[in-house]
C-alpha cells in the first residue's frame, strides 16, 4: 500500500487537471518523464504485494469463519476490482506519457482526461473490499474470530468510500489505516496458529501413561482369571 501511495502521491507530483489543454499535458510530462515512469514501477510493484494481501486475507477470513466461503470470495473479488481499477488508470497514464513524448496533441488531452476521471472502479473496488471484509468479520464468528472493531472500521471506511466526495476522505486517511490493522491482525493470527503445540499438549504425561498401562495390565490379569 505504501508503494501504491508513493506512485499516486510524491511521484506522480500535480499532474494536469481534467481541463488541461494537450499543450499542458505534453509539456508536464515531458518535463516530468522519469519521475512518472518511477511512478508507474512503483505502483505495478505495489499491485504484485496487493494481489498476496488480497489473496492472504481470503483465506484468514475463510479460516476464522468456520469456512464459510462466501463473504471471503466477495472480499477476493473486490481486491481484483480494486487492483483493475488501478491498472485501467495505469493504463492511461502510459498513453498520456507516450503521447507527449511523439507531440501527439489531441492524444494526450484525451488520455490526461479519462486518467482524471476514471476513479469509479477503484473506489467501487475501494469500497466493495471494506464491506465485504467487514460484514465477513462480523458475521462469520467462530471459536476464534477476528476482532469485531476491525469489523466496525472496515464497514465505517466502505461506507465513507460511497458518499460522493467525502470517499477521499477514505482513500487518503481510512484505507491506509485499514491496511495497517487488517495486517497486522492476520499477520499475528497466522503466527499464533503456526505455532506448534507444546510436549505436555501433544503427548500424555509419563504419570498417565503409568496408569494407562496399570489399567490395561489389570483388565488382562481379569479376563485370564475369568
Amino acid at each position: 500500500m505504501i508503494a501504491i501511495f508513493l506512485g499516486f502521491g510524491p511521484l506522480s507530483g500535480k499532474t494536469p487537471n481534467e481541463n488541461a489543454s494537450g499543450a499542458t499535458a505534453v509539456a508536464f510530462y515531458n518535463a516530468h518523464v522519469a519521475r512518472s515512469w518511477d511512478g508507474i514501477y512503483v505502483i505495478g510493484l505495489g499491485l504484485m504485494l496487493l494481489i498476496l494481501f488480497v489473496n492472504h486475507l481470503r483465506t484468514v477470513l475463510r479460516r476464522v469463519g468456520g469456512d464459510q466461503t462466501f463473504w471471503p470470495n466477495v472480499v477476493f473479488a473486490a481486491g481484483i476490482i480494486l487492483v483493475t481499477g488501478i491498472v485501467v488508470d495505469g493504463i492511461f497514464q502510459v498513453v498520456v506519457i507516450l503521447a507527449s513524448h511523439n507531440h501527439e496533441f489531441a492524444i494526450a488531452k484525451t488520455a490526461n482526461f479519462v486518467s482524471s476521471n476514471d476513479e469509479l472502479p477503484f473506489i467501487f473496488g475501494m469500497a466493495l473490499l471494506t464491506l465485504a471484509s467487514g460484514a465477513s468479520i462480523l458475521l462469520n464468528r467462530s471459536t476464534n474470530p477476528l476482532p469485531k472493531t476491525l469489523g466496525w472500521w472496515s464497514l465505517l471506511v466502505g461506507v465513507v468510500s460511497c458518499l460522493g466526495p467525502v470517499a477521499w476522505f477514505a482513500l487518503l486517511f481510512g484505507l491506509p489505516i485499514w491496511f495497517i490493522a487488517t495486517g497486522f491482525v492476520i499477520s499475528t493470527k497466522a503466527r499464533r496458529s503456526a505455532k506448534p503445540l507444546s510436549p505436555e499438549a501433544g503427548y500424555p504425561s509419563e504419570a498417565e501413561s503409568v496408569t494407562g498401562n496399570g489399567n490395561t495390565n489389570g483388565m488382562r490379569r481379569s479376563s485370564m482369571a475369568e
